[in-house]
């Protein structure tokens, strides 16, 4: 009976998976890369596929970035994108779900 060695375990299972896992991360930051500067609510829309209440009720919340140069409708990319960084989805959740009961 033959065993697997390490080597032929990491090129037939955890290469071609570590090599999918780069390739999904390298298509998500070229497309964030080209998304605009300022971001529109249209954009926004688009990037956490919502419709426009639930938009509404995001950019209500306290920690959503606020508008660029007071312009309403207007966010600096960076700002959102760091947003989505810090941000806790099941906290976001929370938050959403008690907007929906107001």
């Amino acid at each position: 009976m033959e065993y697997p060695t390490n080597q032929r375990v990491l090129e037939t299972d955890f290469y071609p998976y570590l090599q999918k896992k780069l390739e999904e991360y390298t298509d998500r930051l070229l497309a964030m890369a080209q998304l605009p500067l300022v971001l529109t609510n249209t954009d926004l829309k688009r990037l956490f596929q919502i419709s426009d209440s639930t938009l509404n009720r995001l950019v209500k919340l306290g920690d959503f970035p606020t508008c660029w140069y007071g312009i309403r409708g207007h966010y600096l990319r960076d700002d959102v994108l760091e947003w989505m960084r810090k941000s806790d989805a099941d906290g976001f959740r929370e938050q959403m779900r008690l907007l929906r009961s107001l």
